[in-house]
């Protein structure tokens, strides 16, 4: 019943001729009998090397293996003594005369983080042109360096990297350029860390007040955030 239907299938509904359907069938014949092939073929290598597999000679050659990586005994006649003392290598002793290297090393070359240029940072492991120049930027920013820590701020640079080669790093003269608090005007008043709003507090305290004279003068400024400028003190000029 089912190869009625299947004929019918394929002889009126997709309108293959009879010898279509003996090519087909021929065809899908063809496709089994490779594939039979093919598996058998690859039976038949795996069985050749089940049957090449000799245990008894492959244990004999292990056997023989361990045999020569034994140590190996020599005697060594002491001095004024008739005497013999039999020494026995490490397994693993080179029998290649050696010779004791002593690693030298050297110090780290230090470098001033204030007067760098951009080779300078380059020429360091995991520093880029795109690091250096960004260090260059925010030094530029800030005025300088005055501790080491303050590369952790640099965006991108890690913190890892940073704590690694501390040791290699020093601030030189420190400071390059300060804010003269008393004689900045509003354009030049800029700092990473300063905030517009806090800026304009002591330019308008300033202002109505005049001059400050320390930091307790900056302090009575309302609104003063101290936490800001504690940060900022070591840029801060109170010279007239």
């Amino acid at each position: 019943m089912w190869k009625n239907k299947v004929h019918y299938y394929l002889r009126f509904i997709l309108g293959m001729t009879r010898s279509e359907l003996l090519g087909l069938l021929s065809l899908f014949i063809f496709l089994l009998l490779a594939d039979i092939f093919s598996r058998w073929m690859e039976y038949q290598s795996r069985q050749q090397v089940m049957d090449s597999f000799q245990p008894t000679y492959w244990t004999q050659t292990l056997i023989e293996m361990e045999k020569s990586n034994q140590a190996s005994y020599r005697f060594e006649k002491r001095k004024f003594s008739s005497s013999y003392i039999r020494t026995q290598p490490t397994r693993f002793q080179s029998r290649f005369p050696t010779h004791d290297f002593k690693k030298e090393i050297k110090p780290a070359w230090k470098i001033d983080i204030n007067q760098a240029d951009s080779l300078a940072w380059v020429a360091l492991p995991g520093i880029g042109p795109a690091f250096a120049k960004r260090i260059l930027a925010y030094r530029e920013k800030l005025g300088g360096f005055h501790r080491v820590a303050q590369l952790k701020e640099v965006y991108g640079l890690d913190t890892l990297w940073i704590n690694e080669h501390i040791s290699q790093f020093h601030i030189g003269k420190g400071l390059y350029r300060y804010i003269y608090i008393n004689r900045v005007d509003w354009k030049e008043f800029r700092h990473p860390y300063l905030p517009y709003r806090q800026a304009n507090l002591v330019l308008n305290y300033r202002k109505q007040h005049g001059a400050f004279q320390n930091w307790e003068d900056l302090k009575k400024v309302q609104q003063l955030d101290e936490v800001v400028w504690q940060k900022l003190s070591p840029y801060l000029s109170f010279e007239p």
